[in-house]
């Protein structure tokens, strides 16, 4: 998944070049064309030359749940591996959120089909405006249509085609701390427990569209070296907007707490990976006086069990029968769809 304080890479495409015909792409590579190890420019990355096709594409929104089904086509020889995206895009065609759909796998002059769901919030779905499928080598959908190893796939958030006309998609400029504020924050403990959250508003200062993570960083004093730090949620605005920001806290050691007295949240391109300078000073405040460790075996709705308590469900009334099966009565072994073992892709042609 894209954290969207990430900025992604999207950039004009290469130059088209042939692959040098005398050499056979590994099988377990992503299928890309191969450069002329003679060309100039022969380090850099080569566009694809036989790029995979979407199609009977179908798309769903259920809750903060996608569901996408889609046929891929690989024209070409080589077996073409990497990852499926899916990249969300507004009014101007600027990237709001990109994401892995799942792995793929489909050998030459075959077409395969294939369900994946992810989840995608309310914050980024209701900005966008299209939305965006292509394949890429694996771990790369970050990189976006440059590094695309299939055709680009544009589509309605209803699912429908989108129509000719429909801005292509290129990414947001560069974001920095100054251009994000934030105000009302709150952090919050539920009775005892260690369900612990955050919740803020962040504003876009600059006039363009900027994307950023939330870091919360714990002190014992103000001052101090930070004694824990965590990711609080990520966000991308469009020119003067605000955004309401709500996440878990997770310290790694949850008896900080009682340590803690100082919090500070920080808004930057890549959150807690950025350094806290004059430019990312971050928004300090004390730590709320209630909140405190969890106390042990306490959940969020302030009940916890004796010590030796069943919680079975059963008493002694209940009649156990503890003695073995009757031959014949043993379960049947699983096949491997039956145990989750089947595979994404639902056919192969």
């Amino acid at each position: 998944m894209l954290a969207l304080g990430c900025v992604v890479a999207w950039w004009p495409g290469c130059k088209k070049e042939e692959a040098a015909a005398s050499v056979t792409p590994d099988a377990g590579a992503p299928a890309v064309a191969v450069r002329d190890v003679g060309s100039q420019d022969a380090g850099t990355a080569a566009p694809v030359k036989k790029p995979l096709r979407f199609s009977d594409v179908r798309l769903a929104r259920k809750s903060v749940l996608v569901k996408v089904t889609y046929t891929l086509t690989n024209p070409g020889t080589a077996q073409g591996r990497g990852d499926a995206c899916l990249s969300l895009h507004d009014d101007q065609g600027l990237v709001i959120k990109a994401m892995k759909l799942g792995g793929i796998t489909v050998k030459g002059s075959t077409s395969d089909t294939f369900e994946d769901e992810v989840g995608v919030s309310d914050v980024y779905w209701k900005q966008a405006q299209t939305v965006l499928l292509y394949t890429t080598a694996a771990y790369d959908c970050s990189s976006g249509a440059p590094k695309a190893t299939s055709e680009l796939f544009q589509l309605l958030p209803t699912g429908q085609p989108a129509p000719a006309g429909t801005l292509e998609p290129k990414a947001p400029e560069a974001s920095n701390a100054e251009d994000f504020t934030v105000s009302n924050v709150r952090v919050s403990q539920k009775g005892d427990s260690d369900d612990y959250s955050i919740t803020y508003v962040v504003k876009n200062l600059s006039t363009r569209r900027v994307s950023g993570t939330g870091c919360l960083r714990a002190y014992v004093t103000a001052g101090a070296r930070f004694l824990e730090e965590t990711p609080v949620g990520d966000f991308s605005l469009r020119p003067g907007s605000s955004e309401t920001v709500t996440d878990a806290v997770v310290f790694d050691d949850d008896k900080h707490w009682d340590e803690v007295t100082a919090l500070r949240l920080f808004t930057s391109p890549y959150g807690c990976a950025d350094e806290a300078d004059a430019e990312n000073a971050g928004f300090a405040f004390d730590k709320p006086r209630e909140i405190h460790a969890p106390v042990e075996g306490v959940d969020a709705e302030g009940y916890g069990n004796e010590e030796g308590e069943d919680l079975s469900g059963m008493d002694a009334s209940d009649d156990y029968d503890t003695g073995p099966a009757p031959l014949g009565m043993g379960m049947a072994p699983q096949s491997p769809e039956d145990a989750g073992g089947g595979s994404r892709a639902s056919s192969a042609k």
